[in-house]
């Protein structure tokens, strides 16, 4: 296989596996200097306490909200200078399963559908957007990590109100106590408590992506074919995995060791990915600190492989490659490149690989 078409195809496969995150400032003027009495310093803080309570309530309803919830809806994607539209449909069946699908709207065809722990991706050979991100969730926000650990590394704040496709939302900032992750802004539907809007936020106050919803029915029946795939025609690849035929039996993590990792980032899962266009599995951990998300990949390179090396970015997602032979070793996540070339760095395979 020609390696340049090797390295775009295990690029595009390579990331679908991730299904598998200013004050204003006036006019200075001289004015008379009051010193607060402890009873108002106290109410301050006591002030401040209640509306993080309430942000951090309002931020776990949303994640609840995200998977209960029957909603059928278009949004659009911005990042890069670029718009991409999409279609998701959400649903839990009689016993709970949770099944949706995401549909692009615009741009090159492709799906993503979810049943359960089963999710298959749906590809053109075109490079459109679900090869390049098919991120953990690109509708709501779910915690993996509960919020009283959450705010250990994050601040969390109701910072206003706001209109979305016609819909009433509370505004709320999570805002990172170390920057080596992002700053998150979220609209969520007051009526519904489901995430209608995100954008995250990088240095500078610079919007790397946005999300949010044009039209959205929630609650209401969905047709019976809402969520059947529609992609049968040629001229597409589909690439399925399952959690539980995933898992290997020896740790993945055993193979290799990570020196640095942020603050509160925990091993969420491992996985062995047969995804590989040159049949070569690829072996993947997947760490969070309930928010952020991040995905250190392990290949073995055979002759006629094109590395991937250095950085690639995509909106919030940034991956550094690197090569330590006859691995490659790539880091993925939506957090700043600094950080995801800092646990690249860091990743020293075992002997016994």
């Amino acid at each position: 296989m020609n390696s340049v078409h090797s390295y775009k195809r295990r690029s595009r496969i390579l990331t679908c596996a991730l299904s598998i995150l200013t004050p204003l400032r006036g006019n200075r003027r001289s004015v008379p200097l009051r010193v607060p009495t402890l009873s108002a310093l106290l109410l301050i803080f006591l002030a401040h306490g209640a509306l993080a309570n309430d942000a951090e309530a309002l931020v776990r309803r949303m994640s609840e909200a995200t998977g209960a919830l029957t909603y059928d809806g278009i949004f659009v994607y911005v990042r890069d200078g670029q718009i991409d539209t999409m279609r998701v449909v959400h649903t839990r069946n009689e016993d709970g399963t949770e099944l949706e699908r995401l549909v692009s709207v615009s741009g090159p065809q492709g799906e993503v559908t979810r049943d359960g722990t089963r999710v298959t991706c749906t590809l053109t050979d075109d490079t459109g957007l679900l090869e390049k991100r098919v991120p953990r969730d690109y509708v709501g926000l779910r915690l993996s990590n509960p919020i009283d650990q959450l705010n250990r590394h994050y601040e969390f704040a109701i910072i206003g109100n706001g209109r979305v496709a016609g819909r009433l939302t509370h505004q709320v900032s999570i805002e990172p106590l170390v920057q080596d992750r992002y700053s998150l802004r979220l609209w969520i539907d007051v009526a519904s408590n489901l995430l209608l809007k995100s954008a995250v936020i990088g240095v500078n106050n610079q919007v790397l992506e946005q999300v949010m919803f044009t039209q959205l029915s929630i609650g209401e029946p969905l047709a019976s074919d809402a969520l059947d795939a529609d992609l049968s025609a040629g001229g597409y690849t589909w690439y399925t995995n399952t959690k539980s035929d995933s898992v290997p039996d020896t740790p993945v993590a055993d193979d290799f060791t990570i020196g640095w990792l942020p603050s509160g980032f925990e091993m969420k899962n491992q996985q062995i990915h047969s995804i590989s266009s040159n049949g070569v599995p690829v072996k993947n951990v997947i760490y969070s600190d309930g928010l952020a998300v991040v995905s250190v990949f392990v290949e073995k390179l055979v002759s006629d492989t094109l590395p991937l090396q250095g950085y690639t970015t995509m909106g919030a997602v940034s991956a550094f490659s690197r090569v330590s032979p006859p691995y490659q070793i790539t880091v993925m996540g939506d957090v700043p490149q600094s950080t995801v070339r800092r646990i690249a760095a860091s990743v020293a395979l075992n002997e016994t690989n």
